[in-house]
This record gives C-alpha cells, sequence and structure tokens, in this order.
C-alpha cells in the first residue's frame, strides 16, 4: 500500500535516532509492527485469570 503522509519531522528524527532503522520507510515498518504487538500483547494480558491451566509448573520447569 502507498500513502502520502504528514508526519511531524522532530518525531521522524527522534525514531531514527532511538531506533536501529536507516531510512523513514523502515521506521514506519518499525513503529507499526510494535503497534500491532503491543495491542495483541494487551489483547493476552486481559485472559489472565480466564483460562484454565492444568500442570505442574514445577515437572515443566525440570523437562518433565
Amino acid at each position: 500500500m502507498h500513502a502520502d503522509i504528514d508526519i511531524d519531522d522532530d518525531l521522524m528524527d527522534e525514531a531514527l535516532k532511538s531506533s536501529s532503522q536507516r531510512t523513514k520507510r523502515q521506521a514506519i515498518k518499525e513503529g507499526l509492527r510494535l503497534l500491532v504487538r503491543i495491542h495483541g500483547q494487551e489483547k493476552i494480558r486481559k485472559l489472565g485469570g480466564v483460562l484454565k491451566w492444568e500442570g505442574s509448573l514445577g515437572a515443566m520447569r525440570n523437562g518433565q
């Protein structure tokens, strides 16, 4: 998909400096992936205590 968007120059400069990305395109893609990942984690956190788990944590830790 191609889109023309306005991005704050200072924000883009910060994003490039704080990431390992070399181009604006790479920084935007990384930012979108991070946004999707964070929201996916929120959905998983909401399941806390909802799912029933059976097993032995000790056995799992010992590789059994």
